[in-house]
């Protein structure tokens, strides 16, 4: 586990291509100029995130170890870039693992990040039959056609991720907290993994209003009255998107976005009875205090610290 971001930083495109251990990569300079570059890691439980920053035009090829999984999204992409021979503009996947070598024509001032874990990690993260739909369309290192909101999540956890364990380096102490950030790293990977489909058809008007009965019901009766969706999706036999849509035909909105609310309210009340904010947090699932504490003052108009004040006195 790890207690702190690691940054190397080198001048040299061998000594670069060799910071990301296991790839077998090799760099040939494309463009002119000195080169710099750095390379920032953290070791989340099952998952290591990185960040490459490099400053010129790179021929990059490596090849990743067999049951490894590696996918890139970008910061900054910008010029000719091609990726797997495919010409890509920074808004899709890059699947770096896979059966053969990938090969990635980078631009000058590359900036991206990176999400490295097991098939045996990824696949505790999906659903029903997903695992066994989505690992043969993994064989080959290829360009990915994603959500937009499921890479925007995935930067967004990358940069919650290096924020927390750079100030807290001793949040691992905490196994609630820690067990939090590492299975929300792991969603947002399957998560984005996941192609896109439409299981209306497959379920009747009758049956989604069913499921998010149930789906309700598994909520309020869960110990801690919090599950994920893959929890849901495990427990009643549905695909994600099936569940999707049913959440917003009957909602009008997600089940992430359902969950999330409820997560909230549950804090929310934690609050009046634990001994700090922060325990709160935790409690339901919560381990980017900052975040926490922005999105809690969007939903119920005042900081949590502000509704800790009201019924402890002053913080502790």
């Amino acid at each position: 586990m790890a207690s702190s971001v690691r940054v190397t930083r080198t001048s040299d495109i061998d000594e670069q291509a060799a910071l990301l251990r296991g790839w077998g990569q090799t760099y040939d300079q494309m463009s002119t100029g000195s080169f710099s570059g750095s390379l920032l890691e953290a070791d989340i439980d099952q998952v290591r995130l990185f960040r490459e920053i490099t400053s010129n035009s790179l021929h990059q090829i490596g090849c990743l170890p067999a049951g490894t999984i590696a996918v890139g999204v970008p910061l900054t992409l910008h010029g000719n870039a091609t990726f797997c021979l495919q010409p890509c503009d920074g808004l899709q996947l890059h699947v770096f693992s896979g059966n053969d070598a990938f090969e990635f024509l980078s631009p000058c001032g590359l900036d991206i990040v990176g999400f490295v874990l097991s098939e045996n990690a990824l696949e505790s993260a999906f659903v029903l039959d997903e695992f066994e739909t989505v690992m043969p369309s993994l064989a080959m290192p290829h360009l990915r056609q994603v959500n937009r909101l499921e890479t925007d999540h995935m930067r967004r956890v990358f940069e919650d991720v290096c924020e927390v364990v750079s100030q807290c380096p001793d949040f691992i102490r905490n196994p609630v907290r820690f067990s939090s950030m590492s299975r929300d790293v792991i969603a947002a990977v399957a998560a984005a993994l996941v192609q896109p489909g439409d299981d209306r058809a497959d379920m009747p008007a009758a049956k989604r209003a069913r499921t998010v009965r149930d789906a309700r019901e598994l909520v309020m009766n869960s110990p801690d009255g919090y599950m994920s969706v893959a929890d849901l999706c495990h427990t009643l036999r549905v695909s994600r998107r099936a569940l999707q849509y049913a959440f917003q035909e009957a909602l009008g909105v997600g089940p992430s976005t359902y969950l999330r609310a409820i997560r909230m309210n549950g804090a929310r009340r934690a609050i009046k009875n634990v001994r700090s904010v922060a325990d709160a947090a935790t409690l339901w699932g919560f381990w980017h205090f900052g975040r926490f504490a922005s999105n809690y003052k969007a939903m119920f108009g005042e900081l949590p610290s502000e509704t800790f004040r009201r019924y402890h006195g002053p913080s502790r």
